[in-house]
């Protein structure tokens, strides 16, 4: 199963939010809430709010 996500209009830097989405990568749902949710980096405050 293939997936994509974007998001314009964000201040964020592509390489910040790249660090952020490279931690979840392939984690369990409850598990990549979890990462997020205690992650002080901001990336992982807006995709917390996406997901």
């Amino acid at each position: 199963m293939q997936t994509r996500a974007s998001l314009r209009g964000v201040r964020l830097s592509a390489q910040k939010g790249r660090l952020v989405a490279d931690q979840i990568r392939g984690l369990a749902v409850d598990k990549a809430l979890n990462v997020l949710a205690f992650s002080p980096k901001k990336g992982a405050k807006i995709i917390k709010k996406v997901l």
